[in-house]
Order: structure tokens, then sequence, then C-alpha cells
């Protein structure tokens, strides 16, 4: 229970998961701990529905990136603070939870968010392409080539991630894979036994008519003329991946940046960074694809005179309500105290969504 309402925290983007991977490597211990069985924890509880109908619960402080969750669902506080729930994503809410046993997922948003506005989970993470790029004919061939290379990682992590792992691992040990994706391959591999990580096929990545559901509770307003014209454009059968990358890529650490892990090596094409940095990238155009917030990285195009195009749908719906065990009536209402992230963006635009009047 919350006694002191803070309007708003910013912790520093802390890397403290290095060191996951001593406790993820235990199988049976992260597993029993993490409680992924969709039956049970992942469902939205009863408490957090009815609550949501009667009153808006409002988040009390923010980091800027999902990494700063981390530390605060390990120690259940920010800055001295008791904190009740916090609102992540995955991998991260998996590692912190083989850290400290006292976690539980107290619901899916996604889940909670498709049964009230009867969709199937929302755009969260977006692909997208430089529009110089995009209108480039003579590219054509490499910006296909470098599409069915995503699209086939993107279907080994739907499957498991069986392949993508054994990406990660050539790659480097477990704490370098963490320096660079922000996890590392053993805890992907348990995390995406049921695609935690939410990625989106090709084939079910919404039209414009699929978009306009989220409109209204997001704030997303997709247009043809804001999506590549590679968007819903078949591959041709014969289109090889590309292995070596010939184009410059930037992504978030986190879920999205793993869908990249066979260009880990190129250190030059391809940057995994802060979503800060991320943003700075869509602004002055210096990359040829990003990986961003969905809502935001349409907003920050629209700025730029729609410099970037949304290409892929990378994430559809990643994210949960952590309860750190603080709650001493474990009723999810107003008087609790909450930490989220990414002030504005689709993780707190989908939490008050839900979670709103």
């Amino acid at each position: 229970m919350k006694f002191n309402k803070l309007v708003s925290l910013s912790l520093p983007v802390l890397l403290i998961l290095a060191g996951c991977s001593k406790s993820a490597a235990s199988s049976s211990s992260v597993a029993s701990s993490s409680s992924l069985d969709s039956s049970s924890s992942l469902a939205p509880s009863s408490s957090s529905s009815s609550s949501s109908a009667k009153e808006a619960i409002q988040i009390d402080a923010y980091g800027s990136a999902v990494s700063d969750t981390a530390a605060v669902m390990i120690a259940g506080k920010s800055e001295g603070t008791n904190v009740d729930y916090v609102v992540s994503s995955q991998p991260v809410v998996f590692a912190a939870m083989a850290k400290n046993k006292n976690l539980t997922i107290k619901a899916d948003i996604a889940n909670a968010f498709s049964e009230k506005f009867g969709t199937n989970g929302f755009p969260q993470a977006g692909l997208f392409i430089k529009k110089t790029l995009s209108d480039d004919t003579t590219k054509k061939g490499a910006i296909e080539s470098f599409l069915k290379s995503y699209d086939t990682d993107v279907a080994d992590l739907i499957a498991g991630g069986t392949a993508t792992a054994a990406l990660m691992d050539t790659y480097g040990d477990a704490t370098t894979q963490q320096g660079r994706f922000g996890t590392n391959s053993t805890v992907l591999k348990a995390v995406q036994k049921t695609n935690g990580l939410s990625f989106l096929s090709k084939e079910k990545n919404p039209d414009v008519a699929g978009f306009a559901k989220f409109k209204d509770p997001l704030k997303i307003d997709v247009q043809a003329a804001n999506l590549s014209s590679y968007y819903s454009e078949s591959l041709p059968e014969a289109t090889t991946a590309m292995d070596s990358l010939s184009f410059s890529v930037a992504s978030p650490m986190g879920a999205p940046s793993v869908a990249f892990a066979r260009y880990a090596s190129d250190t030059e094409n391809y940057v995994t960074e802060a979503p800060t940095a991320v943003s700075a990238e869509c602004a002055s155009g210096a990359k040829d694809f990003i990986v961003f917030d969905s809502v935001n990285g349409l907003a920050l195009s629209k700025k730029n005179s729609g410099n970037y195009l949304l290409v892929r749908m990378v994430t559809f719906g990643n994210l949960y309500l952590v309860a750190t065990g603080n709650d001493t009536d474990g009723t999810f209402s107003n008087d609790d105290f909450i930490y989220g992230f990414g002030e504005n963006k689709v993780p707190d635009l989908a939490f008050k969504a839900v979670y709103g009047a």
C-alpha cells in the first residue's frame, strides 16, 4: 500500500540483469518462479478486473525504459519507497522473477486489453524503414532479402527461438549477450515456450482497418500513407535471406533486438541502444531501419515529414502487471504504489486504456 504518492520518478537505466544467467541456468527453479503457464498466473485476476471498472488507477512513478523496471521488481522499492505493482515486459519480468521469489504476475495486460476492446493484443514495437530507401527501386531486391531474413527469424522466435538462441550463443557467453540484447539465450528459450515476447508474424500484421481498432485507446492513427509498400507485399518465393547486413539498423535492447541476432557481430551496421537514442535516430533519419514504439514512431515520423514508414509490426502485446508482494490486502487499486515505464508510450497507453475510468 502506498503512503506518499509521487507524481513522477525516474531511475537511470540499470543493466542489473547481467548476472541473471546464473539464476536462469537452473531451469527448474526459474520455471517455477516465473509461473509462465498461461492457464494460471498470466490470466488477469478478478480483483484487477473489478477494480478497473470502479476507478481510474494511476501509475505513480516511471522509468524511461523497460530495463528500469528490473531493479524495482527485484528490490520491491523505488528510491526508498515500497512499490506494490510494476508494469513491465518480457524478458525483464522473467529474469527479475528468478531473483525475487516474491514476484507474481497479477495480470497479462494484453489479455485484459483484448477482452475490453475486442482485439487480439495491441501494436507495440514496430520496424520502420526510411522512406527514401523504401522508394528506391534499385534496392528492391536487397530490401526483400533483409525482410526475408527478418520474417524467417520471427517465425523461429514464435516457434520457440531455437535457431535464434543458437545465434546468440555463437555471438558470446551470457554476459556478452546481456550487453548486446538485454537478455541471454537461456532466458529467451524459457520465455519463448509460450511466445512470451509476443512476436507477430507478417501474415498477422494488421491492415489499416485493423489498426483502426486502436485509434481511440492507444491514440494511434495508421493510414495507408504510413505503411511502406513492402508492408503488405508478398515476398517472391525465390528470395533468399540476408546473412550479411547491407543496411544500417537501430533497435532498443530487449525483446525486439533478438529478432536481429544473426547480425549481432556487425556492430557497425546493427546497433542496440536506449529508446532515447533510437528516438534521435528517427529524428535524424540516420538509419535505414529502426525499431521503435509504434505510436511514437509514427508521431516522430510525422514531425519529420514522414521520413520513416512502418514495414513490419514486431511485437503485439508484451506487457504484464507484476505484484511485488508488498500489497498487504492483495487487492489492486489506486491505493497501491505502481511503477511503470515509457510514460505516454504504448505500454503506458495500454495500461491506461485497461485500468482507466
